[in-house]
């Protein structure tokens, strides 16, 4: 049977209808008075059971939802003065569907039930232009569209199209081909299409359609680099500002060609961009470059502290921008930016445990009526770009601890949206060997759709208005679950050694992902898993493929690697063989759709020769300086309410908090995490980044140097070194053509990147570039080249940006550019150096680069972590590349060039000279850009004081003395449950580990109903051998459809598994939920009662944060019982600091009910203020949870449930937080299993 079910939020949780109610009064037309959602699911196929379990324990909750029957949605539709319905594009990823469909068949595992999702809203009264308005709000035509109510029908992706013939290929002119060229909307140039004909005439055929389009997405800019790759022929230079800097560098450039043996070799962009890396391993400067056929990523050799002593690891980073995808999908293009970049170290068999997310904007408060037409509004792009790439990588598990969107007004023609991310792996791990014939290429992962056709040709090409509407099918949703599968099967040593070569499935699909492997391979289309029928086999071979991985293994391997991804939850195929035939051949059956010689794919197309000038940059209406340092803020704002939405603390390796201080209200300038080293390592890595959007406006020359410097200035703050860094490098710049002066700004950008190179002695080793940044004929992004800096360091020396409570004085390593405005490279060498000697000592408190706004406003920075105040002198101005900072006051300071600027005190007043202001205007004045589109997590209206019960502190009732006693050494077995979307399954095991216990994982899969059937069965036989059960944090199956853990709940409510772990528990066993584990426990019905079958829709639930979206930061938490033996060795009312990381931690339940848990002694942990007091006030409740409920157990103590994550932090990590120490709930509970076995 066939239904229709609709959702919608009881009355007490409609806070997402007020907060759209909001956004949409904010757009033109007449003001709206009310608005609802209806979450609605077309079933399909379906029983009247499944109906039943889809509506009562999938899409609904009943104590937070209301179902709708289909009449009533009728009636709601007949007499709404207004309704839209939206739903996915046809072949888009619906996560929310897959979801339903996923979490049906762990209820009915034999189900054949499809189901599509979509959102119904009803307005009030509205003007047929505030409608229009409203509805190009809320669909984005490149993802979704309208949904017609009044039919219910599956789904049809329609029937596989003939391939298309070019029976006169041969013979077309240059008209033809042009005509072709644009009649298939190809991304290759006329010249590329005419050395195709001259091919195929000497094969004597004409062209396949696959072939065509196989060509134009190989040889793509996107996925060859062809503009880097051009022949830069003559280049002149006529700038009157730098035209003697530039011939300088230009002849050093030349210089360095002869000394590498290249002079005889094409200059070209891609060249000059190489070359310093060629000439630092030449001349010996860097032994460390791990040099291979695979270069997905960048990757040094490195030695990381083990608890076993220091051993080879392999370290690497990758940056990558989705900057047209970004543009016309924000959330999806944003999301798979993070994916992409992901996937090429994994490819390499690394762990990725450490990103960092730079995005580019216009400004974000320009009324949404100056929008330009075809283009979305810049605070819709940013925010649902924010929100896209937050959520891809809190899904799959990624600590982000470094964020920043730049500001300027050509980044309206289109957004930059460029991630970075470091992974590393044990050398040993890692194989580089050469594909031979014979062995096998198997691909898994994700499945293939039309979504993503053109994905790699579509970011080659420049933007205008008509992109939006013609796009949908290149941008792709991500679907981090999957890919976090695959993350932890490359983890895995057996498999990592069993990997001849890998590359990531990207834009170029199948033709460019397997076709790169090896010279000679035969790729079988009609095995590639696709998401539905109805392709073809263009489609197969270019659609970009998310989430998948293509891996050559020997053929003794096949059967052991496919086994093991089955292991994991992973599809895996094999797809292809490695011949010795010197060609690329693809098969749908028995045709042969595409037969190319490597020699001739490796063209890379028609050469292309330009020439280049070098101009001076336009001139630039300088903004007016700030008249004083509280002006000077704005310019570095603070965007905490947008960092927030990142993870900053999974993965059990984060050493430098994105906010430091007391308040977290540091902007912290670098990202610093530990080696991702099982036991925990001292040895971390550290990325920053450079770029000055300002500067590009001045000089590329000059914006392509100072990268370098500003990145490396970042480096040497945190307390590593700039000599030894390695660098990759990002550019972004306008649509080129074949026009002189525009090779001539990315060539300036590059020489003065080379000669910053030179004069640190430092190489970029890899990058990425985009050459697109173009909307129509007269919009373009400023001249953008991003420099990332990675070292390693001892985390232990790692310093913060915030200034200790205490009274410090306050220096100033100052650069002084050369009068031209050129950097200083020797004082800067001798400044970096003289640093770090320093840093090594022990006797810097906190340390900054200088940020772009300037010394005053960055001592203000350091200043507001712990709100000291400051008596001293500085300027708005001071070069990047100079460094502020702080030693306890009296400090004999040893460093002749540092000046002193002044003193910190605890007043909270800054006095600069006779300028002063509060820390609470400083903040007012970082804060006020960022409010409208990313609203600080804050209480803005008064709030109840908590009723008595739920502030009182009980006595302490436990046994502290033998709580305390010792536990002697008997095992203790954890078993720790992995279901789609868990992420924190590491962190946990360590945490248990730590304490003394041995753990297991158990995967729950559900590629088909055996494998949960007999997954089910294992975990009940696992639990009779377990002495502690521990549900992890994540996100289950995305925490969708629209709720978290429902996948968990069902599955610990089903009869077998809810019996088991109540026997479990009745046998003295221990239970902890964190965070997705603790949504579960309660959804389930474990907490409050221990039982199911207790559970009633007046139950307590854990809801979406009041704020409406993810918080990530450190809350302070005390134990408001010791009623259980996790909570053992505390003490009422002791505090801890805690990460929190999530999106649906609002813990809310009756006052009855509240009262009752508390008089139980169940509620274990309160969200409290700065006084120790349990609030309702934000920041300091995250969440909004009623009655400051931060974790509570069941009746008996043995079932523990939290939001916040001890297991996330031991000794040495979050150092720029005060106060953090260890909650060991996990050693409370290994003693307590010890102590119970005697």
């Amino acid at each position: 049977m066939d239904a229709r079910l609709a959702i919608r939020r009881s009355p007490n949780f409609r806070d997402e209808e007020r907060a759209l109610l909001r956004s949409l009064n904010n757009l033109e037309g007449a003001p709206l008075t009310d608005v609802q959602i209806i979450n609605v699911y077309d079933v399909f196929d379906a029983t009247e059971a499944d109906i039943t379990a889809l509506t009562n324990s999938v899409v609904s909750d009943p104590k937070v939802d209301t179902v709708l029957t289909t009449a009533e949605l009728d009636t709601i539709v007949e007499q709404a003065p207004a309704h839209l319905a939206v739903e996915p594009l046809p072949g888009q990823y619906d996560q929310r569907a897959d979801a339903a469909e996923q979490a049906l068949r762990l209820l009915n595992p034999h189900t054949n039930a499809r189901v599509t999702s979509g959102e119904l809203y009803i307005f009030s009264d509205l003007t047929e232009e505030a409608f229009a308005n409203i509805r190009d709000y809320l669909i984005n035509p490149v993802e979704a569209g309208e949904k017609n109510l009044d039919v219910l029908r599956a789904p049809s992706m329609g029937n596989i199209a003939p391939l298309k013939q070019y029976p006169d290929f041969l013979e077309l002119d240059d008209a033809g081909l042009s005509a072709l060229l644009a009649s298939e909307g190809m991304a290759m140039s006329l010249a590329d299409l005419k050395l195709i004909q001259e091919y195929f005439r000497t094969e004597g055929r004409t062209p396949t359609e696959v072939e065509l389009a196989a060509l134009d997405t190989y040889w793509s800019d996107h996925c060859r680099h062809t503009t880097f790759n051009t022949e830069l022929r003559e280049i002149t230079n006529s700038s009157s500002r730098y035209g003697a800097q530039l011939d300088r560098a230009l002849k050093r450039y030349d210089e360095l060609r002869e000394a590498n043996g290249r002079a005889h070799k094409p200059r070209t962009l891609m060249d000059l961009g190489t070359i310093m890396g060629r000439e630092l391993r030449r001349n010996g400067t860097m032994t460390d470059q791990e040099v291979s056929e695979e270069i997905n990523a960048c990757s040094v050799y490195v030695d990381v502290d083990t608890p076993e002593g220091d051993k080879p690891w392999l370290l690497m980073f990758k940056n990558e921008t989705h900057n047209h995808p970004t543009e016309i999908e924000p959330f999806g293009g944003a999301s798979t930016c993070l994916g992409g970049a992901i996937r090429d170290p994994l490819s390499g068999r690394s762990w990725v445990y450490q990103a960092m997310r730079i995005s580019g904007a216009g400004d974000i408060n320009t009324p949404r009526t100056e929008t330009i037409d075809g283009k979305l509004p810049q605070a819709d792009i940013s925010a649902r770009a924010t929100h896209g790439y937050s959520s891809y990588g809190n899904q799959i598990g990624l600590a982000t601890t470094s964020v920043r969107e730049l500001i300027h007004p050509g980044y309206v023609a289109k957004h930059m949206e460029l991630g970075a991310v470091v992974a590393a792996a044990p050398q040993e791990n890692v194989k580089r060997l050469e594909p031979q014939p014979g062995d096998v290429v198997i691909i898994l992962g994700g499945r293939t759709g039309r979504d993503g056709v053109g994905g790699a040709t579509g970011s080659s090409k420049a933007h205008d208005e008509e992109s939006l509407a013609r796009s949908g099918a290149e941008v792709q949703k991500g679907n981090p679950v999957n890919e976090r599968k695959i993350q932890r099967l490359f983890r895995r040593p057996e498999i990592a050694q069993m990997i001849v070569r890998c590359n990531d499935f990207g834009a170029g699909g199948v033709s460019v992902a397997v076709g790169e492997l090896t010279d000679s391979i035969d790729i079988h289309l009609d095995r590639v898993p696709l998401k539905y029928a109805g392709l073809n086999a263009r489609e197969i071979a270019i659609s970009e493929s998310q989430e998948r991985m293509a891996v050559v293994v020997r053929p003794e391997d096949v059967a052991a690697f496919i086994e093991a991804a089955a292991t994991e939850n992973i599809e895996a195929v094999e797809l292809a063989t490695v011949t010795d035939s010197g060609r690329l051949r693809m098969f749908l059956g028995k045709d042969l759709v595409l037969d190319l010689s490597r020699e001739f794919l490796e063209t890379n197309g028609a050469a292309r020769s330009q020439s280049v000038e070098m101009r001076d940059a336009g001139d630039v209406e300088k903004p007016a300086q700030p008249a004083t340092i509280l002006e000077s803020l704005t310019r570095h704002g603070s965007q905490e309410g947008m960092v927030e939405q990142f993870d900053a603390t999974v993965g059990r390796s984060t050493v430098l908090m994105p906010y430091g201080g007391r308040t977290q209200k540091t902007d912290e300038l670098a990202s610093v995490q530990t080696f991702p080293v099982p036991g925990g390592s001292h040895t971390a890595s550290v990325m920053t980044y450079g770029f000055s959007p300002e500067l590009a406006d001045v000089s590329p020359y000059l914006m392509g140097s100072y990268s370098v410097v500003e990145a490396l200035s970042r480096l040497v703050a945190t307390g590593a070194n700039a000599r030894g860094a390695w660098l990759s490098v990002q550019e972004y710049f306008q649509r080129l053509d074949q026009k002189p002066e525009l090779w001539g700004e990315v060539t300036q950008a590059l020489l003065g990147l080379l000669e910053a190179q030179d004069a640190f002695e430092v190489a970029a080793i890899g990058g990425k570039d985009s050459m697109s940044g173009t909307y129509g004929d007269d919009l373009h992004v400023p001249a953008t080249l991003v420099t990332f800096a990675v070292a390693t360091m001892d985390a232990r020396r790692t310093l913060s940006a915030a200034i200790p409570s205490g009274e410090f004085d306050v220096y100033h390593l100052a650069h002084t550019p050369l009068e031209t405005g050129e950097a200083n490279y020797e004082q800067l060498r001798a400044n970096f150096d003289a640093f770090h000697e320093l840093a090594a000592t022990g006797t810097l408190s906190a340390a900054s680069p200088i940020i772009p706004s300037g010394l005053g406003a960055t001592i203000v920075n350091m200043l507001l972590g712990n709100e000291l105040g400051f008596q001293g002198s500085a300027t708005t101005n001071a070069a990047l590349g100079g460094l502020v900072f702080a030693v306890p006051a009296g400090t004999a300071v040893e460093l002749a060039d540092a000046q002193l600027i002044g003193h910190t005190n605890p007043s909270g007043e800054i006095a600069f000279g006779e300028e002063t202001f509060t820390i609470a205007q400083a903040l007012d004045t970082l804060e006020r850009d960022y409010r409208e589109v990313y609203p600080l997590n804050v209480t803005t209206a008064d709030v109840e004081a908590l009723p008595d019960f739920a502030t009182a502190l009980p006595t302490a009732d436990s046994d502290s003395e033998e709580a305390n006693a010792s536990a002697g050494d008997k095992a203790v077995h954890v078993l720790l449950p992995v279901f789609p979307g868990t992420n924190s399954e590491y962190d946990m095991a360590e945490a248990f580990e730590a304490a003394g216990a041995t753990t297991e994982f158990h995967i729950i899969r559900n590629l088909n109903s055996e494998m949960l059937a007999a997954d089910t069965e294992a975990f009940i036989t696992k639990l009779q051998s377990a002495n502690i059960l521990a549900f992890s944090g994540g996100f289950s199956l995305g925490d969708e459809p629209d709720g978290s853990a429902k996948f968990m709940a069902a599955f610990l409510r089903s009869d077998a598994v809810a019996a088991a772990v109540k026997d479990f528990v009745a046998r003295d066993g221990l239970v902890l939920g964190i965070c997705n584990g603790f949504q579960a426990l309660v959804k389930s019905g474990f907490l409050p009662y221990g039982d199911p079958a207790k559970m009633t829709a007046e139950s307590p639930t854990l809801a979406h944060n009041r704020q409406l979206r993810h918080v990530s930061r450190i809350a302070t938490t005390r134990v408001s019982s010791v009623a259980s033996p996790w909570l053992s060795t505390f003490t009422p009312g002791q505090q801890h600091l805690m990460p929190v990381s999530h999106g649906e931690g609002r813990f809310v339940v009756s006052e009855t009910e509240a009262q009752a848990l508390f008089s139980a002694g169940q509620v274990a942990f309160q969200y409290v203020d700065a006084d120790g007091t349990p609030t309702m006030e934000a920041p300091a409740n995250p969440n909004g949870s009623n009655y400051a409920i931060e974790g509570i157990i069941s009746p008996d103590g043995r079932i523990l449930g939290k939001m916040g994550h001890p297991e996330r932090f031991r000794d040495g990590l979050m150092r720029n937080i005060p106060g953090m120490e260890v909650q060991d709930i996990f050693a409370n509970a290994v003693n307590y299993c010890r102590k119970s076995q005697r």
